[in-house]
């Protein structure tokens, strides 16, 4: 789906027009064959740079194609409960700005709706920043959010059951996808300052490198709760480990003390002459004299601290 907005400093606010106009915000989401078509043909979009913009795996990166430029980025996408990252294109060309993915973005059509009185369309750069803005955004909020639930995993769950383990797992990976996508993203807007692929006014470079800190801090965020995740993952396994191995001990010794009768009664089993064979008290003394042994082994183990 192809939708035209439109801003300039004679509008009021943002407006959705049923046509593309010079100027203008072409935003494309969930995008059919035909919306393809006329990407490429009336817009002359790189073909193969929107197939890359449409594969789930793209890293953020940034080119330039005559006089567009085509920036890759991802952003957080939720769902189904499921949490991970999806590319973006955005492209800055001299008479619009596109929008392009294949997922619809519930934080960007927000951002259209809320500041209409904020966006101007025709002012690119200033508009590509408040989507970075937006982005880093939605990054935090999950990750102070995923943060909160690993702190309180570390320092209220008193026995972490095999549910929460699972969950730790999961905002692992969760991180880990973060941390890899807020890297690429630092360097491929770190490049765009460099390589100067977009017109760029003192302010602009200050509000880009203001979001390049933030980006920073939501690496160490990241890394924070990844490390957080990983020690307490560590530490139930050790605990865990050293519980069965307090188990198999317990069990290996009372199997050792059960078993003296065993022996002394398949010793008494045998079909030869033994002593006490012919006493009529032979089987109450055996067995006391069983359980003494039982006795001074269970004895031992208890001094060597085994049960």
């Amino acid at each position: 789906m192809i939708s035209y907005y439109l801003r300039t400093i004679q509008h009021k606010f943002l407006k959705k027009t049923s046509e593309f106009e010079k100027g203008c915000l072409i935003y494309c989401v969930e995008p059919t064959d035909d919306d393809l078509e006329i990407l490429k043909n009336q817009f002359l979009i790189n073909e193969d740079l929107l197939k890359d913009a449409l594969d789930p795996y793209e890293i953020p990166r940034a080119e330039k194609d005559g006089e567009k430029v085509y920036i890759f980025l991802r952003a957080p996408f939720v769902e189904k409960e499921k949490i991970f990252t999806i590319p973006i294109l955005i492209v800055v060309a001299p008479e619009f700005f596109l929008f392009f993915s294949q997922n619809r973005l519930d934080f960007f059509e927000k951002f259209l709706r809320k500041e209409k009185y904020s966006i101007y369309t025709t002012q690119r750069t200033k508009l590509f920043i408040q989507i970075l803005s937006k982005i880093s955004e939605v990054f935090k909020i999950m990750i102070v959010k995923i943060n909160r639930e690993v702190r309180r995993a570390v320092f209220e769950i008193k026995e972490i059951q095999e549910e929460e383990i699972r969950k730790l797992i999961k905002f692992e990976v969760i991180l880990q996808d973060f941390l890899s996508t807020l890297v690429s993203t630092r360097i491929t807007v770190t490049n765009l300052l460099q390589k100067q692929y977009i017109e760029l006014f003192p302010a602009d470079r200050k509000l880009i490198e203001d979001f390049i800190l933030d980006l920073n801090q939501l690496e160490e965020m990241s890394k924070s709760s990844v490390k957080n995740i990983i020690n307490l993952r560590e530490g139930h396994q050790i605990i865990f480990t050293n519980t069965i191995n307090k188990i198999i001990k317990i069990l290996t010794s009372y199997t050792i003390i059960i078993s003296i009768p065993m022996v002394i009664a398949s010793i008494y089993g045998m079909n030869i002459r033994l002593p006490l064979e012919t006493k009529p008290i032979a089987f109450t003394m055996i067995t006391i004299f069983s359980l003494i042994l039982m006795f001074i082994v269970f004895l031992i183990f208890k001094w060597k601290k085994w049960l």
